[in-house]
């Protein structure tokens, strides 16, 4: 491993290889990301997997790697979500990625306000907003030409800065992924490592490089890991599960409901409670009725998290 990518995750706390981040799925609020490894490993095999809560798919893909499941389950209410994950994977429809590396706070709030619903408005959505929330700009106002200047200094040049000598470090590399990895190659060189200003200010092509990996899985790598995916997109509730089932549920947090479209936290434990699968496992930060620990997954690593999170536990409901 070269000397940037070793500081590089010795920094972040990411020890993933880069082959394997396609794994990671949609940058999706709430998703798993590293953590998915250590969950897929704890989890019981078994003929069917059932991914309740979806989301940014992190957990399905990792599993249907795995080969520890014949089937996995990848469900998610939201269909555009869903649907644009299997897209990427299936490279049909086809994005340019290159059409996002940039958007004001004006463009994002037209795509959020006037636009139908669809996968290229919940890749603007995924893409550019705060803690992919899907509703918040990524950035404040009173900084966002600041945090713009970035990606136009290492796509166009035009910045009249001095950080337009990107442009021309990077210009010969055509995708996402090469040109931030060629702007952290620079960066290392002009500036110290531990300040993540500039990380900050690149937040979107981080986002895009993961959905750049997906969209450039090798189709042996489609048709051997993947084939496993049945996507779905029905409310947990309507989900047909059988007692050899093994199911996984990655909710909104206990007292986070408003913020996911009125989740109802005593219908999930009621749920829970009626759920006919034997083996049934949750990420939560608090202690459900009827559970025990399974395992301490620990903190959230992020460059960007301020202020201290408890420790994420995956629960196994018992019955």
């Amino acid at each position: 491993m070269s000397a940037y990518f070793y500081a590089l995750q010795k920094y972040t706390g990411d020890s993933m290889k880069i082959t394997e981040k396609w794994k990671r799925g949609l940058p999706y609020v709430g998703n798993k990301g590293q953590k998915a490894e250590k969950i897929i490993d704890i989890l019981p095999a078994g003929h069917r997997l059932i991914d309740v809560f979806g989301g940014g798919g992190s957990i399905s893909l990792t599993a249907s790697s795995s080969g520890k499941w014949d089937e996995v389950v990848y469900n998610d209410r939201r269909k555009t979500v869903v649907n644009l994950l299997k897209a990427l994977i299936e490279d049909n429809p086809h994005f340019d990625l290159t059409k996002y590396v940039y958007m004001d706070r004006e463009t994002f709030f037209n795509w959020r306000d006037n636009m139908p619903d669809s996968l290229e408005r919940t890749l603007v959505m995924t893409v550019w907003s705060f803690s992919n929330d899907l509703r918040s700009y990524l950035w404040g106002p009173k900084n966002e030409k600041d945090k713009l200047q970035l990606t136009r200094a290492l796509f166009w040049g035009d910045t009249g800065t001095k950080l337009d000598g990107l442009y021309s470090y990077a210009k010969n590399e055509n995708s996402i992924s090469g040109k931030y990895r060629l702007f952290h190659k620079w960066r290392l060189a002009e500036m110290d490592i531990s300040s993540h200003r500039d990380h900050d200010q690149l937040q979107q092509l981080e986002r895009l490089q993961q959905l750049e990996r997906l969209q450039q899985l090798e189709r042996l790598e489609r048709l051997e890991r993947l084939e496993r995916i049945k996507y779905s997109v029905l409310d947990y509730r309507s989900l047909d599960i059988k007692p050899s089932d093994v199911v996984y549920c990655d909710p909104p947090y206990i007292g986070t409901g408003k913020s996911y479209g009125g989740f109802d936290d005593d219908a999930f434990k009621i749920w829970l409670a009626k759920c006919p699968a034997k083996q049934i496992y949750i990420s939560e930060y608090t202690q459900l009725p009827h559970t025990e620990v399974a395992f301490i997954l620990g903190k959230k690593l992020s460059f960007y998290a301020k202020g201290k999170r408890p420790d994420e536990l995956l629960l196994k409901y018992v019955k």
